[in-house]
């Protein structure tokens, strides 16, 4: 079954809309099934984030939603893939962190960061990336053991054993012939 759930991201409050049946569910390909990922549609309100899986598990008393398989998070600004996501919430129902693992994908804008492990701390917006983590803008790429990104200061922090290949632009330039 495909369930999709908008988070609501006014406040960081959260509010289940809907759970539909795949037939109604936005059709999600990985490179696992043979075919790029597609995204998910946004709901109409452009502050909404929408979470697409092939199922979803949710319980209450532990204030933890599990999105299994094919999941797709896609807002106004990110899109991130991955096996397994987690999401936990507040005692008083706001999305507190947010934990996603296996071939995970995060891309924003020019900028996009691979690693088989990613955590978001919703309050502080740091995202950590471990597991072979990467970042990649343009033709530049980054990797390290760790990679920490500040969401909203667009900081990055790699360590240890940092790595940074900055592209020539003789490479740049050859690379658009």
């Amino acid at each position: 079954m495909r369930c999709m759930v908008v988070l609501a991201m006014l406040g960081l409050a959260w509010s289940v809309v809907a759970v539909e049946p795949a037939r109604n569910a936005t059709s999600v390909s990985r490179r696992i099934a043979g075919g790029p990922a597609k995204p998910a549609k946004a709901a109409e309100d452009t502050n909404s984030t929408v979470i697409t899986s092939t199922q979803l598990s949710f319980d209450q008393q532990k204030r933890k939603a599990v999105f299994e398989e094919n999941v797709v998070v896609t807002d106004r600004e990110i899109k991130i893939l991955s096996d397994r996501l987690e999401v936990f919430f507040t005692e008083d129902n706001k999305v507190d962190r947010i934990e996603a693992e296996g071939h995970v994908t995060i891309i924003r804008n020019d900028l996009r960061a691979t690693g088989d492990k990613a955590s978001y701390d919703m309050k502080e917006g740091k995202m950590q990336l471990t597991g072979n983590p990467r970042i990649q803008r343009d033709q530049d790429t980054l990797t390290g053991e760790t990679v920490t990104l500040w969401r909203n200061s667009r900081r990055i922090l790699c360590e240890p054993n940092a790595r940074l290949v900055i592209a020539s632009e003789q490479e740049i330039n050859r690379s658009f012939k």
